[in-house]
C-alpha cells in the first residue's frame, strides 16, 4: 500500500509539474527563504512573511548573490507616504516581490518557451492589479507584440554597443539584469511567471520600507557606490560630476553592467537588492504628474489625456547605473521616468510582484 501511496504522488507531480524552481527535482518540499531576509521588523513588532523561490529558474545555473535569482519574498500590508510626503498617503496590501531585477536567464526561459509574442499573448485579463479599474491585459495590446520568438531574440539585442546583455545561450551574461525589453514583454514575463508588475504604489511602499519612509532603500541619507551600483554616464543620462569617487565623469562600459544582487548591503527592509541603482525599472501605471489620492491598492491603468502636461507612457523608478545619487532616491520622480509601452531602452529593466504565499 505504501508503494501505491508513493507512486500515486510521484504521478501526480508529473502531471502538474513541479510548482517551484528547486526541490522538486529530489522530491523534497520547494525550498523556502531562510529567516530575516529583510533584517527588520514588520509594522506589527513581528517578522515580515517570507514566500518561496518561483518556478523559471530551473536547469538555470547563474546564482544571484549566492541565492536563487527567483528568490522572493512577502511584504505585509500597510500605510506609508508616497514620496516622503504627507500629502500623498497610500495604503497597500500585502504582496510578494522579487529581490532580484528579472536576470537574462530567467527571461531566457521565458523567451524560448515561445511568449512575449503575437504567436503566444498573454490571456486576456490576466495579470490584474488590485485596483479595481484594472481589466488586466488587453487583447488590443496583441497586436504590439512582434510577431515570433526570432523577431524577439533580434529585438532584445538593442544594446549592441553598450548593454549588449541578451544571448541566446546559457553563459555568463546570465545573472545580469535583463534589459531591451519593453513594457508589454514585462508584464507578460511577470503573467507568465505567475504575477505581474507591481504598482508604482507597491515599487514604493517596498523601496521606503512602508512607514520608515527611506530617503534610499538601504535606510541611508547618503548614496555611495559600497549600496548603490552608479557612477558613470552614458547616451543623454545626467551622471553626477564629479563623481561618487571624486574624479571626473567617465563613461559607461558593460562592465558597469553587474550581476543583480552584487551590492547586498543595499538591501531594502524587505530583502530587495538594487532598487536605487543598476536599471531603472518598470511599474505597471501609466505616468501622470500628478499622483492619484486617495490611494488604496491605486494604480493608473487607464492612459491619461494627452492635453494635460503628462507623458504618453508607463512609469519606471529607482535610477540607474549611468544616474547621478538624486536619481536613486526613492522621493526621485520626475516626467522623464516614463516610456510608451513598446520603447526598448539599454538601462531599463523590472522585476514582479505576485500574490502572498503562506507557507
Amino acid at each position: 500500500m505504501r508503494f501505491v501511496n508513493l507512486l500515486a504522488i510521484v504521478c501526480m507531480l508529473f502531471w502538474v509539474g513541479c510548482p517551484y524552481t528547486e526541490g522538486c527535482e529530489t522530491g523534497s518540499a520547494p525550498e523556502e527563504l531562510e529567516g530575516g531576509v529583510g533584517g527588520d521588523d514588520d509594522d506589527n513588532g513581528g517578522p515580515p512573511p517570507e514566500g518561496p523561490r518561483e518556478p523559471n529558474c530551473r536547469d538555470l545555473d547563474a546564482r544571484c548573490n549566492g541565492e536563487s535569482c527567483c528568490t522572493a519574498s512577502n511584504l505585509p500590508a500597510g500605510t506609508f507616504d508616497r514620496l516622503n510626503d504627507p500629502k500623498y498617503p497610500a495604503t497597500v496590501s500585502a504582496f510578494r516581490l522579487d529581490v532580484y531585477e528579472v536576470t537574462l536567464g530567467r527571461f531566457r526561459a521565458f523567451v524560448h518557451a515561445g511568449f512575449g509574442t503575437q504567436e503566444k499573448p498573454p490571456a486576456p485579463g490576466s495579470g490584474k492589479t488590485n485596483d479595481p479599474d484594472d481589466k488586466g491585459w488587453q487583447e488590443s495590446w496583441n497586436k504590439d507584440l512582434v510577431e515570433t520568438m526570432a523577431d524577439l531574440e533580434s529585438a532584445l539585442g538593442c544594446s549592441p554597443d553598450l548593454y549588449n546583455v541578451w544571448d541566446r545561450n546559457p553563459g555568463k551574461n546570465d545573472s545580469l539584469p535583463m534589459n531591451c525589453e519593453t513594457w508589454l514583454e514585462a508584464q507578460a514575463f511577470c503573467i507568465w511567471d505567475g504575477g505581474r508588475l507591481p504598482t508604482e504604489a507597491e515599487w514604493m511602499y517596498a523601496a521606503s520600507g512602508g512607514s520608515e519612509q527611506r530617503l534610499y532603500p538601504y535606510g541611508g541619507n547618503v548614496a555611495d557606490t559600497e549600496r548603490i551600483r552608479f557612477g558613470c554616464q552614458s547616451g543623454s543620462s545626467e551622471a553626477d560630476d564629479p563623481g561618487p569617487d571624486g574624479k571626473p565623469m567617465r563613461e559607461c562600459t558593460f562592465e558597469d553592467w553587474k550581476p543583480a544582487g552584487s551590492v547586498p548591503k543595499g538591501r531594502g527592509r524587505w530583502g530587495q537588492q538594487d532598487m536605487a541603482g543598476s536599471a531603472w525599472e518598470r511599474v505597471f501605471d501609466w505616468f501622470q504628474i500628478e499622483l492619484p489620492t486617495p490611494c488604496d491598492d491605486c494604480a493608473r491603468p487607464q492612459r491619461p489625456a494627452d492635453n494635460d502636461g503628462n507623458p504618453v507612457g508607463r512609469a519606471f523608478r529607482g535610477g540607474a547605473v549611468n544616474w547621478g545619487k538624486a536619481f536613486h532616491q526613492t522621493t526621485n520622480r520626475t516626467v522623464i521616468n516614463s516610456e510608451t509601452m513598446t520603447e526598448r531602452t539599454d538601462s531599463v529593466g523590472f522585476r514582479c510582484a505576485r500574490p502572498v504565499k503562506n507557507n
